[in-house]
This record gives C-alpha cells, structure tokens and sequence, in this order.
C-alpha cells in the first residue's frame, strides 16, 4: 500500500454509544493506514475495552472505497471537515478499519456477531467476507465445540445474521451446529435455541452425532423445556415437527417403552416402517412382535427395513448398543450414501457383500470408536471386511453379546492397524447361592460334542497355516466366553503383543496350564497391567508363571496393577501366600470366594491399594487391620462373610481415620465403633451393604445419611434398627438408586410410602422377609409414584395377590428383573403368562416358592427362573 496523501487525512472520533465524548476514558492515538499491523496498533485494539472514546487518523478516500455509509455522507458538507465523529463500539470499529485497509486481525468467536452487524451497517463487504471465511473455517470444525460460550456464541451469530439477511453466514451457522451437535446439546445454552434454527440443523446433511438415542434425548429435553417456560410455549405450537426428526427404527427397545412409551404420542416420530402407528398400545404390542421377529427371522426378510443412518466424516464415535435391528445391511448402505467423502485410489472393484453388489465405499477416517454391543444380527465376517474399508483408523470397537467368533481377535487386527481396545464379552449371571458363585453358560457358545468325546467349535477356526500378522491391540475382553481354550488363548498371546489388560473372567474352559503359558509370554514382552480370571481354573501353574520371573529385568509383577481371582478355587494358601509376595504394585485386588487365609494375607507388602475384595474369605481382622494401615488411599473394600473376623476383630490402634471411603461391604466383626474408626468424617460413600454378622444402630445408621447424603446403594441384612430410624434415614438419602432390606420386620405401609416420597430415583428394590403384611393396595400404591423401577425382589410377602400383578404392566413397563419368592398364591395360571407378555423389558423372572392357581388343579412351583434371551 502507498503513502496515502496526508491532505485527504480525517480524525475519526469513535465514542461508544451514548457516552458523552468528553468523559474520563477519553484516548486519542493518531495512526495512518500502513501502521495498523503494527505492534501498537494491535495494543490499541486490545486494550480499546478500556476506553469509551478512541481517536483515529485515517485516510478519506480509503473510507470513501470501502465503506458504502461514507460514501453515501460524501454530498454532506460535515465530512469534509477534518473531524468526523461516529458512535459505535470503539473495539469493534477498530476491527473495521483494519478490514478497510486490508491487514488481517484475529477474530474471536465473542466478536463476530457484533461485527457482522458492524460491517452492515458501514457496507464494508471486506470484512463481511472476512467473517464468512472464519465462521467457514473456525465454527464449522469439531475443535470449536470444545469452548464453554461456543453455543451462545454461535446463537448471537446466527440471530445477528437471519436479523440483517446474510443468508450465507446464517446457513454456515446451521453447519456448525449440525457438525458439533453431540457437544452443543449439553451445553446449558441448548435449551435456548430457536425451534428454527434447531430443526435446521437435525436436518443438515452433516449433523454429527453418535446414537439416535443421544439426538433423542436432547430433543426431549428441548421439548420439555419448552413447555416450563410460559412465553415460549406459544412459539412452539406442535411437537410433530420436532419428533418427525428422531427416527423410532434406530431406537434401542428398551429406550422406547421407558422413555417415550405412554408419554409421547408415538405416531409423532418417523419411522421407516409402512406400518401406520395407530396407536401407543399398538405400537407396544408390533414392538414385541418386531422383537420376535427378528429373533426368528433370516436377515434376508427384513432387509426393507431400512434406517437412516446418519454418518459424515466429522463423526468420531457411533453407538449402536442394544439396537437388535441392525445389521451390516444396513450399516453398508448408510456408508455408501454418502458420495461427498473421498475414497481410497486402491479400491476399484465392486463389492459383493450379503448377497447384494455395492459401490466403493468412503473412508470415515475420523471413526475412533464404534459400540455394536448386543447387535447379534452383525455378521461377522462382513463386519470385518467393512471396519477394514470404512473405518481404518478405528481405536475402540465394542461387541459384547453378539455372535462374533472369538478369532475376530486375530483377523481384525492387521486389518485394523490402530485398534487398541476390543471387547467380545459374553455377559454372565453371577448369583450369590449359600456362599458360591455360579455362573451361567455363554449364550453363544456354539459347541458340538461328537462321539469321539472331543468339542468341535463353531465359532474357532484355526488355519495352522495362515500367517497371523501382530496387533497393536491393548485392551481385550473375552469375559464370558466359555468356548475359549487353551491353544486359542496361547495364539492370542503371541499375535497380541502390546496387551496390557485382558479379561478373561468366566472363560471355565481354560486350564490352570493354558493360563500359565499365556501368562509367560508377557513375562517376556513387558507384562499385563491388568488381568481377571475370575471363575476361570487360574491355580498353582499360573502362580508359578509370576513367581518364576522373580529378579528377571522383566519381571510381570512390576506392570500389574489390576488382579482379580475371585472364585478360583484351586489355589490354595500356599500359592496366594507365594502370589501376593510377588505383586506388591498392586492397586485392586480381588480374592473372593478363595482360600485366602492370615497366612497368605500377610505376605502382601504392598502400599498402594485401592481396592480390595476379600468376601468371604478366612481373613481376621488384625491382618486385614495392618493392609489397611500400610494402604491408607483405600476406596472400596468387600469383606462381607468373612467369619474369623468375629473372632479376632480389628485391631483399631492401626487404622488410621484417613480413609475416603466410597464402597464398603461388610458383616461379621462390622460394629458401631469399627465405623468410627475407619475416620467418619472423610466418608464419601456410594454404596454400603451391612450383612450378616454385622451389627449397627439406627444412630449409625442417621450418621451416615447425614454425612454421606450422595449414598446410591443401601443394603441392610439382618439389622435390628427401629422403624423410625430407617425412616427417618431413607428421607435423608435422596440419591439412592438400590435399596435391599432382608430380614428387617418392619410395617409395610409406613415404609413404602417413605420410599415412595423420598426416592425419586430408585431402580432397584428388595424387600425380603422384611414386609409381611404387605398388601396389594400399598404395592399399587407404590407403583404408582415409583415408575421408573427397573429391578423389584420380594420374599415372604405372603397376602399379595394376582390384582396386583394386573397393574404392573402399566406403572413399570421398564422393569428388568422380577423376583418373587414364598408370596403364596400370588399368581392364576393366566397370570404367570400375562408378565411374560405384558412386560417386553422383563429378562429375568424369577419364580419360588409359589402356588399357582388353575381351574382345575393347583400348580406349586418349587423355583423356576426365566431369562429372556437376546437373541
């Protein structure tokens, strides 16, 4: 840029609006044109907050080229003066004359509403460009949703702009708030968007979000919102609209009958289906039917049910968890719509998956983490060709429950090269049964036992001859899978070299050997950081597999942190004593249902402990008091069943009252003053269960709901406390989530309607031998202020009827689990049938103890326990 001529030089006077321009913060600084880049103009512009009145030397023809406000004042005699005065916000202005003069400044997200509107008003089109170039490059990224005030920033931009008709500006706006949609609704400002600006964004083509169920959620809220507030009810004059957005095919089940059954009108959102909703109960009953049908159906009868899947390249998670309708069908044909994104240069065949012929597919090379936990009607194979083509930067894939084969584990890594976490858990039912633990069977364990006495699996196809290549993976979770063996695992080892956490809890199948060669393999790649084994045969071998690596430069037990072996019942005294000596770097350690004994106890040295599970253990309390003096940053810590704590209690002249405790399971040798001791008043306790052998008071009891009012879990077995007192503490205990009483005589009708009143959050009730007397009438009662219970056990309540069965279908449509045990003749042979039918979210029934009625004969049912499969 030339000298300007120093002739045509004006003094622009910029004063806030409405201050007088005589005032205290009166600056004058005389700058030309060249200088606004410089260091002290910079200086100006930062600091011009500070000052009410600005004064700047400028050239005359600059402002006559660039602005169409002083063009229009040229005729008036007032701007050939050599002061010119204009009002308007002094920072802001000094922004504008820098777009005039062609130097570039820094925007900040807080500015540019109020310079749109700036740069409108003076006709400056350089800095209109320059706002649409950053709103372009800034708001329309993912990074911007990481600000606190970016939603409230984008909303003031986008009103400024629908207010003056930059449709551009307002329609980049809508871009942004589509991409960085997962981060704005939870932002508190959300609630505030205007229904127009809301819709246009769901949509945008590129609305980025991991799970229908969050978008949703998220409306929901809006909704609801919207309904409080008295002036904006009117603006918003039908919800259809608004639910047409959420599509119900891409709902998991159980979220449409807790959230949306019976309290929005279903008809309301979209779904691909051609059915017509006609109605709520309708809808209910086609969703159980839907349900069974694609339990029994092939893939191939229901491929015209076809979602919208909503996939763009900013997309960093997706979440497909319990959404038993999907299948690679679909997830196919959501990838393959979306032409915009670039595709790799080294695929150019079509691709021939399920039976269909598809283009090339895009690279979503933003995907980090995908969930298909509980869609079993993934194939795998054309999962894994798909996770190879679409998402190749996958860090975290989620699979749990679903009919994948366990050598997913070896192929999907080099095709995976970033994978880190993988998770294909079967889920177990672990039931506490006088003592033991017992565990059920994988559902998808598909085994065949042939005459020759050797399992044939399914779903574990070795090829001896194929080269497996190594995987990056770190993270894997077998949990559950009882057809894993001992040669699988041992290949898993080899090609898995970077594992630092692995669980293989409930794998029954593999031996005492097949843990311990496992385990020598990381013995020599630099250890596991993590390892659970409960329930599996983890015994003598696997001890040795720590102990021979003692004095070695890669010793195992300098990298674990994380053991747990509950319920392994091979190891003996002697190998924990050997084990704990060898690992005292360890921060949770887990020994329940085991041998462990004072002897064994005492060989651990370790002074970094968090968490300890010791249930049911012959643990005594002056050991355990001495590992909890040496471990003083102890959270969590499950003594419960353990007897010899009665008989040699804690020796409280160790334990110091530094603990936080946050959960705490306890009973024989648990009294008033061991609370005392373990420091009362650093408790920040979540859950607390006091079982058999315990004793506390009902003083106690008041203490903790004063001192830990944030409790989610209580359970209480066999404790003599008074009805006033376990009142008086439930009002205290807004926050619980579980509530467990066994064994506890109390009245029935004082203490549901406390439970009733005080917790608003319950899912998880058990009353067992506790109420009697209770009646049908204090249960509908119940159900009818306590609707979101998900899980309900009673034992012993023996003047329950079937009439009160007749409600529960309508007060806890989202219930789990069902317990009922010794309730008499609480069931009519209909009855029994009806909850299976009447309540679509039940997976556990179960069923002692009970006399059911016929017409022709009485049915006594011993135990029975049903549980709904998923698949």
């Amino acid at each position: 840029m030339g000298k300007e001529d120093a002739s045509n030089a004006v003094l622009l006077v910029i004063s806030q609006v409405g201050c007088d321009e005589s005032g205290a913060g009166r600056l004058t600084m005389v700058v030309d044109g060249r200088e606004m880049g410089s260091e002290e103009w910079q200086s100006l512009v930062a600091e011009a907050e500070n000052f009410d009145v600005i004064s700047v030397r400028v050239d005359r023809e600059r402002l006559l080229e660039h602005s169409t406000y002083f063009r229009s004042l040229k005729n008036f005699s007032e701007f050939n003066r050599e002061r010119l005065n204009v009002n308007w916000d002094p920072p802001i202005f000094c922004i504008l004359l820098q777009c005039m003069h062609g130097f570039q400044s820094s925007f900040s997200s807080c500015v540019i509403a109020r310079l749109i509107q700036a740069a409108d008003y003076f006709g400056v089109d350089e800095a209109i460009t320059r706002c649409k170039n950053w709103v372009d490059s800034e708001m329309c990224n993912v990074r911007c949703g990481t600000e606190d005030d970016f939603l409230s920033d984008l909303l003031s931009i986008w009103s400024t702009a629908t207010e003056i008709g930059e449709k551009y500006v307002g329609e980049l706006c809508v871009k942004s708030l589509a991409i960085n949609f997962a981060r704005a609704m939870v932002k508190e400002s959300f609630i505030t968007l205007p229904l127009s600006l809301l819709e246009a964004s769901i949509d945008h083509p590129k609305l980025t979000i991991k799970s229908e169920m969050d978008l949703c959620n998220a409306l929901l809220l809006w909704y609801e919102n919207q309904e409080l507030s008295s002036s904006k009810t009117a603006a918003l004059e039908n919800p259809i609209h608004l639910f047409k957005k959420i599509q119900l095919d891409l709902l998991p089940f159980d979220f449409i009958i807790r959230r949306l059954l019976w309290k929005y009108p279903l008809n309301s959102f979209y779904t691909s289906s051609t059915t017509p909703i006609e109605s709520d109960y309708a809808f209910s009953i086609s969703l159980i039917n839907l349900w069974g049908e694609f339990a029994s159906k092939p893939v191939k009868d229901y491929l015209d049910f076809k979602p919208i899947i909503r996939l763009t390249e900013y997309l960093k998670e997706l979440d497909f968890s319990f959404c038993h309708q999907i299948t690679c069908h679909h997830l196919i044909a959501a990838a393959a719509k979306v032409a915009t994104i670039p595709m790799s240069t080294s695929r150019k065949a079509l691709l021939t998956i399920e039976h269909e012929v598809w283009p090339d597919l895009p690279e979503f090379i933003n995907m980090e983490k995908l969930n298909l936990s509980y869609c079993w009607r993934v194939e795998h194979k054309s999962l894994q060709l798909w996770l190879r083509l679409v998402c190749p930067n996958l860090l975290e894939l989620r699979a749990q429950h679903c009919g994948h084969p366990l050598q997913m584990v070896l192929e999907i890594g080099p095709r995976l090269p970033n994978l880190l976490v993988l998770d294909l858990s079967e889920p177990e039912e672990l039931m506490d049964i006088v003592g033991a633990v017992t565990r059920t069977k994988s559902k998808c364990s598909n085994s065949r036992f042939q005459a020759s006495g050797q399992y044939v699996y399914d779903y574990i196809i070795w090829d001896p001859r194929k080269q497996y290549v190594e995987n990056r993976l770190r993270e894997l979770s077998l949990r559950g899978r009882s057809e894993m063996t001992d040669d699988y695992l041992l290949r898993i080892a080899r090609n898995c070299p970077s594992l630092q956490a692995v669980d293989l809890s409930g794998c029954s199948e593999l031996s005492d050997a097949g843990v311990a060669a496992f385990l020598n393999v990381y013995n020599h790649s630099g250890g596991l950081r993590k390892l659970s084994a409960a329930g599996t045969r983890f015994g003598p071998v696997s001890c040795k597999a720590f102990e021979s690596q003692a004095g070695s430069s890669n010793e195992l037990h300098r990298h674990l942190e994380i053991l747990d072996l509950g319920g392994c019942s091979g190891l003996g005294s002697e190998n924990l004593s050997c084990l704990l000596q060898a690992l005292p770097l360890l921060t949770s350690l887990g020994l329940a249902f085991t041998k462990l004994d004072d002897m064994a106890l005492s060989a651990f040295l370790g002074t970094s402990l968090r968490h300890l599970n010791l249930r049911e253990t012959k643990v005594s309390g002056g050991v355990l008091s001495r590992i909890l003096a040496r471990n003083s940053n102890m959270k969590d810590l499950n003594i419960r069943g353990c007897t010899q704590l009665a008989v040699h209690p804690f020796d409280f002249s160790l334990v110091q009252n530094t603990f936080e405790w946050v959960n705490v399971e306890a009973g024989w040798g648990l009294s008033d003053s061991t609370f005392s001791s373990f420091g009362f008043s650093s408790w920040k306790l979540r859950s607390l269960a006091v079982g058999v052998g315990g004793s506390i008071s009902g003083h106690t009891l008041l203490c903790i709901s004063e001192k830990c009012p944030e409790l989610k879990r209580l359970s209480l077995c066999f404790q003599v406390i008074s009805d006033e007192d376990l009142l008086r503490a439930i009002r205290k205990l807004k926050s619980l989530h579980s509530l467990e009483l066994q064994n506890m005589s109390h009245s029935s009708g004082n203490l549901l309607r406390e439970i009733a009143s005080s917790l608003p959050d319950l899912k998880t009730l058990k009353l067992e031998r506790v109420v009697p007397l209770l009646s049908d009438d204090d249960l509908i009662l119940f159900s009818r202020s306590s609707t979101g219970l998900q899980s309900l056990s009673l034992l012993g309540c023996q003047q329950l009827t079937n009439v009160w069965l007749e409600t529960v279908e309508h007060a806890w449509d989202g219930i789990r689990d069902l317990r009922l045990e010794d309730c008499q003749h609480l069931l009519t042979e209909d009855g029994s049938w009806r909850l299976l039918i009447s309540l679509p979210m039940l997976e556990v029934l179960h069923l002692r103890h009970i006399v059911i009625h016929s017409h022709q004969h009485f049915c006594c049912i011993s135990s029975y326990t049903f549980v709904r499969g998923k698949e």
